[in-house]
Formats: C-alpha cells, structure tokens, sequence
C-alpha cells in the first residue's frame, strides 16, 4: 500500500509558524549581542486590499478584514526588526478594470503572507518612554505569500512579494504598545486573479499585481537587558 500524506490542518501549521518567528528573534538577540533592547509580541486587525488588472488605481476598493500576529525586536531607539504573519482576503468587482473579460470580472480570495521587515523610526521612541513615547516611521521587507479559495488553500506559500509602507507608533503603558500602519506589497506575480478570464487569454503584462493592509496593532514588550545601575538610559528603559 501507498502512502497516503495526511493534510496539516491550519491551527497545527500556525502552530509550526509562529515558533519559527520565536527562533528568528532568538537568533537576532544573539547576533546582536549585548545591544539588544526588547521583544514585543502582539496582534494585530484591520483591512486588506487589491490593486491589478481589475482594480489597476483604486485603493480600499472592496476592502476585506485582516487579521495577523507579529513580533517586534527592538535594537536601540530608532531601528527595529519585525517578523508577522497576515491573513485575510481580496475582492474586486472589476468595476475600474481597464481589461476585458470573458465573463464575470469580480473575485475574492484569501490571502495569506509571512513577512520580516526593517522599520526605522524618525523620532527615539520605546515602549514604555514617558519622553519618547510617539513616533512616525517607515518601513520595507519582503514576504512570502499564497492565495487560495480558503485559509487552508493560502497557506500553501510559493510566490513572494515586497513590502512597504509608514505607520505611528505610541507607548501606552511601561509594557504595551500600540501601532496604525499603512502597508502595500508589490507582489512578484501576476496572478491574483484567480479565476478571471481575460479576452486576451492572459492578464495585462504591464499591470501588476499588488495588495494592501492597514490598520492598528497592539503589542506586549519583554525586556531582553537586566537593569544596569549605572546607566540612567538604561534605567528610563527597563523600569
């Protein structure tokens, strides 16, 4: 008799995911060594997206909720280093297409994507600050994503894609933190479509795909430093 693989169901692959995000940050604390300043773990919700072939300028044309969870290292006061998870879904109903198709344009799909990222904030900012506790930032990356007719379908990552965007940041406890971002993805395909039937037999070439999040994340810190007497700075930080 063959062998019959068994399907990973979705809480048993988020599972395996997210402790891959824990062994990312253990190892950029110890590769940045004795500069490391905190990790913070939260979630986050709000909206997601499309623009391509059906939807080439519009943004939260048909806007879909999102979800995700992130982890969030944090070297310093201006420079952090950000792992998530995000899932959720795309819709267009082909109304600002400027292709044509052979039936019905409108779509929805799920989405979803791993993604590290380097943000960089334009004031010192850290959770917990009474000084320096609001900050703007930007950020970019890179991703990996999968689309599907379902969650499960989504997770099946095998295309890649670039993101970036700007958010603000602000401290609103010695240990919570909270976040409103703006993210884009130019994605590396052309595909997000699904379905759809282009009269050309292909989408457009020179329209590519993209997909967007934004809304509010809330994050926990955990201190990675023992408090060190001498350093006021340090003090300010680790209270």
């Amino acid at each position: 008799m063959g062998y019959i693989k068994r399907p990973i169901s979705a809480s048993v692959y988020l599972v395996h995911m997210i402790k891959k995000l824990v062994v990312f940050f253990v190892l950029s604390t110890l590769f940045f060594g004795a500069e490391a300043q905190n990790l913070e773990v939260g979630a986050f919700g709000g909206v997601s997206y499309y623009n391509g072939d059906l939807n080439p300028g519009m943004p939260y044309n048909k806007p879909e909720p999102s979800f995700g969870v992130l982890g969030r290292y944090s070297k310093g006061t201006r420079w952090a280093y950000r792992g998530a998870f995000t899932t959720g879904k795309l819709s267009s109903d082909g109304k600002y297409a400027r292709v044509n198709t052979m039936a019905d344009s409108a779509f929805t799909t799920s989405i979803s994507d791993i993604s590290v990222i380097v943000e960089f904030n334009f004031f010192d900012y850290f959770t917990g600050s009474q000084k320096d506790y609001v900050t703007p930032y930007i950020f970019g990356g890179i991703s990996y994503f999968g689309t599907g007719d379902n969650f499960n379908q989504s997770i099946g990552f095998n295309r890649f894609s670039i993101p970036f965007g700007f958010g603000f940041k602000y401290s609103i406890g010695k240990r919570l933190g909270i976040s409103a971002e703006w993210k884009m993805h130019k994605a590396l395909a052309d595909d997000l479509e699904q379905d759809v039937t282009f009269e050309t037999g292909s989408s457009d070439p020179n329209t590519n795909d993209w997909f967007g999040y934004t809304g509010i994340g809330i994050t926990y810190k955990f201190n990675l430093e023992k408090r060190q007497a001498c350093n006021s700075y340090n003090n300010s930080q680790f209270e």
